[in-house]
């Protein structure tokens, strides 16, 4: 049971009046088991918009990021309970469909069951026919913004809401709602949504660096195809790209600042990700001389960026840009080609030197044990990393890795090539569990990345386990010496 009251691991509801509902991020792994190390963790952005218009529209909601909170199964559930809401809404993810199908086995029968997510999305029949999700009233696929609403004001009518599904009681076979004159739910105008209200937010903003930092996202969707990725353009058939106005972004940076915030991250995959779109941007944040204030960081694509005249890279530094994250992935040409990465370890050396020579910091991301991946092309990736902090080096900016060990995630190309191969089924490719590379929380070069070292155990590279995860210790170990050593 809670030591605190319940009411104090959630963010944004009144206390006062009944909750309607409350939208639960379930932990990474059990910590009850084994406590949380890292202090931190990127904001649940997505229920944060998805609170922030219910609680527009009227409804006392709430947010209980158990990731965020470091809670444990049992307690997780238990804070549920108590708090009684109408319903509870879960994000579902594959590294987290367990834990929170666990926790959804526990809630009280008169709390009624809301799903989403990428899991929801890419298995819809298995999540509503598992008896732990029995009293699943809804199961939306896609942005849910305006559905969540509907289905709070009366979820009788789910039936004319498309993209919803629930199990028929009689057939016990899923049924999807939707009526004509309705797609407009599927994609709400992003322009057009609140603000995300911070309150609903466990750690954003927050203080770091000497600045309070607050989390943005400029778009929805992406357009490329990297066949790992759970944002895949084909695992999102869905999902309309769209990106927002300048204006609409600057308003809501203005509006933060007045609350003291000087730094964001644009989470997206298209703020630096599109030409038109970093062209759109950057006249309107020079005309708003954002350079002058704030800094900022965002995810980029390394193909495009590659292409970007040095002029424009120059706007980006006198804007304001302190870092760009990249998906550089692999230092293999073949798995690149595999990935549908469309770009070569040459692209990669020359935008990571372009960008470090303005100032402009990168945050690469690399993925050990793709599919078919030799030791030897693990290797070239251990050297490009090497290569890429050496041509940092010595730069006004730095360059910083990231390396994870891979996992399969259902609708993704990766899956289904995985899948036709006919050596694994489902329930072996969702079998994440947690991987502790700590020490137990003792080794401090590990505690940062503690949450996202999970994998499904099984060697789909031909590179043996044990040496992916040698190179990714090593990897991590020597970044954290140069970051306490800079």
């Amino acid at each position: 049971m809670p030591t605190e009251l319940p009411s104090s691991y959630v963010a944004g509801a009144d206390p006062n009046r009944p909750l309607d509902a409350l939208f639960v991020n379930a932990p990474l792994r059990d910590y009850s088991e084994r406590p949380r190390v890292n202090d931190f963790t990127l904001p649940v952005l997505g229920m944060g918009y998805i609170a922030t218009y219910a609680a527009a529209a009227g409804f006392n909601v709430g947010v209980l990021d158990a990731e965020a909170q470091g809670l444990g199964i049992e307690q997780t559930a238990a804070i549920v309970n108590e708090l009684e809401p109408r319903w509870v809404g879960m994000n579902l993810l594959a590294p987290t469909y367990e834990i929170s199908a666990r926790i959804a086995a526990a809630f009280d029968p008169a709390i009624k069951i809301m799903l989403g997510g990428h899991q929801a999305k890419a298995m819809p029949t298995a999540i509503l026919t598992d008896p732990r999700m029995s009293r699943c009233e809804a199961l939306v696929i896609g942005e849910g913004e305006t559905r969540v609403v509907e289905l709070l004001a009366d979820h009788r009518n789910r039936s004319e809401l498309p993209g919803v599904m629930w199990l028929d009681p009689i057939m016990r076979t899923p049924v999807t709602g939707g009526r004509p004159g309705s797609g407009h739910h599927l994609a709400p105008p992003i322009n057009e949504l609140p603000f995300v209200d911070r309150r609903f937010l466990a750690q954003d903003p927050h203080f770091d660096a000497g600045r309070w930092e607050a989390n943005m996202v400029g778009a929805r969707g992406c357009p490329y195809d990297c066949s790992f990725c759970g944002a895949a353009v084909s695992a999102n058939p869905d999902i309309s790209i769209r990106t927002r106005e300048p204006d609409n972004i600057l308003a809501e940076m203005d509006q933060l600042r007045g609350t003291g915030v000087t730094a964001f991250r644009f989470v997206d995959d298209l703020f630096l990700g599109a030409k038109r779109v970093i062209d759109k941007m950057m006249e309107a944040f020079t005309a708003a001389r954002v350079g002058e204030w704030a800094v900022w960081d965002a995810t980029g694509r390394i193909n495009v960026l590659n292409r970007a005249s040095d002029a424009v890279l120059d706007t980006l530094a006198a804007n304001g840009l302190r870092e760009v994250a990249l998906g550089v992935e692999s230092g293999s040409e073949r798995m690149l080609k595999l990935i549908d990465k469309r770009i070569d370890p040459s692209m990669t050396h020359s935008v990571v030197r372009r960008l470090t020579e303005r100032g402009i910091g990168v945050k690469g991301y690399f993925i050990l044990g793709f599919p078919t991946e030799t030791e030897a092309e693990i290797d070239q990736t251990v050297r490009l990393v090497h290569e890429l902090w050496e041509i940092a080096d010595g730069q006004p900016g730095s360059f910083r890795a990231s390396a994870f060990e891979y996992r399969p995630y259902p609708g993704t190309p990766d899956w289904e090539r995985l899948m036709k191969t006919g050596k694994y089924t489902p329930e072996q490719l969702l079998n994440y569990s947690a991987v502790d590379l700590t020490s137990s929380g003792e080794e401090a070069a590990m505690r940062e990345r503690d949450e996202f070292n999970f994998s499904v155990n099984l060697q789909l590279s031909e590179a043996p386990i044990d040496y992916v995860r040698r190179n990714l210790v090593a990897l991590s170990r020597e970044q954290y010496e140069r970051k306490v050593s800079a």
